[in-house]
């Protein structure tokens, strides 16, 4: 097998992988979730009964491909969607949040490795918000190959989160090759998963 498409296939195992293991846009309640992060549940449950009433400090979106990058534009596009979607009062930081963590193969590696990070940086540095989301891009080399998006509340705790790849729907229809295009494929998909609770319940 050449070293590139021996590479393809690795990814694609790892993909699948991260498939079973996170159960779509949000980690399923599995033991080893449980065991990485014990009070998710409990996170995740106050966090989406908060939508339409928190608050968000939204990170500019860290971009996975050479070096690594940031893109300011996310976190403003994001903050103006949280607003006028009427989920959250949100404000757009110009924070680069530090990602340290190398390009892995295994996707949920990364994931986790991020995430962690992104935790750790909200409690050295306070927000002055209830939640924070940072956005994650995975760049191929000439089109994204996977999306990321991590929601921690003040204490750093894991409160939400959204992984996209070539096995979801939405992002092989979307086919994002931008930051850009990334942005607004994850506007999209929390516009489906982030909805208010219904009056009177």
């Amino acid at each position: 097998m050449k070293p590139r498409n021996r590479n393809q296939f690795i990814m694609a195992i790892s993909v699948a992988v991260v498939a079973s293991v996170l159960g779509g846009c949000s980690v399923i309640d599995n033991a080893s979730t449980r065991a990485t992060y014990p009070n998710l549940e409990k996170t995740r449950k106050a966090f989406l009964a908060s939508i339409g009433e928190t608050s968000i400090t939204v990170f500019p979106a860290f971009v996975r491909r050479g070096q690594g990058s940031y893109d300011d534009n996310a976190a403003v596009k994001l903050a103006e969607f949280l607003n006028a979607a009427g989920l959250a009062k949100a404000t757009a930081s110009d924070r680069h949040v530090p990602i340290t963590g190398p390009w892995r193969m295994n996707q949920a590696r990364m994931w986790k490795e991020s995430v962690t990070e992104f935790g750790a940086y909200v409690r050295a540095n306070p927000i002055e918000t209830h939640y924070a989301l940072l956005p994650e891009y995975l760049g191929g080399k000439t089109e994204a190959v996977g999306i990321h998006a991590y929601i921690v509340d003040a204490e750093g705790e894991v409160a939400f989160q959204v992984l996209l790849n070539s096995h979801w729907e939405e992002f092989s229809k979307a086919h994002p090759k931008t930051p850009d295009e990334g942005t607004a494929l994850l506007v999209d998909v929390l516009r489906e998963r982030l909805k208010p609770p219904s009056k009177g319940k």
